[in-house]
């Protein structure tokens, strides 16, 4: 370590950082932080992709959750989608969800492991007689059991 390492230069008011002066400072941050609390530090991340097997409800959410595989998609440049060779796997705790290969669905990191947290609904699915963007919308008198 050289004394320029033990004090680096200061920044001036308004000064920019660079793409690569702005991982750099994450990291050191991150480091840090992983130092002092004792384990790893991130940012909560989701994903998004296309299932490729089917996605079965779990027997038990605790002890007996289904898995499937997923290939995740990645904006590119412009801002869309694109399908990547990066694939993972999917634990569905869900006891009354099921998805089939295909969907596409959103996942996220929970207690080390990708689980599902919303999906598309498959071609098959209908919508029930009055949703309308969202809501239910009944007839004059509410709702009857024709209108449910």
């Amino acid at each position: 370590m050289t004394q320029a390492d033990r004090k680096p230069p200061l920044f001036e008011r308004g000064q920019r950082l660079s793409a690569a002066a702005l991982n750099a400072l994450a990291d050191s941050i991150l480091s840090i932080l992983e130092r002092r609390i004792g384990r790893s530090v991130r940012q909560p991340q989701n994903l998004i992709g296309v299932l490729e097997s089917d996605l079965y409800a779990a027997v038990d959410w605790m002890t007996d959750p289904s898995t499937a595989t997923l290939q995740v998609a990645r904006k590119n440049g412009a801002g869309d989608y694109e399908m990547t060779a990066e694939t993972l796997t999917v634990v569905n705790r869900f006891e009354n969800i099921s998805l089939d290969a295909g969907t596409v669905i959103a996942v996220e990191w929970i207690d080390g492991e990708w689980q599902p947290y919303k999906a598309d609904c498959s071609p098959q699915s209908e919508s029930l007689p009055g949703l309308s963007n969202g809501s239910l919308n009944f007839p004059p008198g509410g709702p009857s059991s024709e209108s449910i």
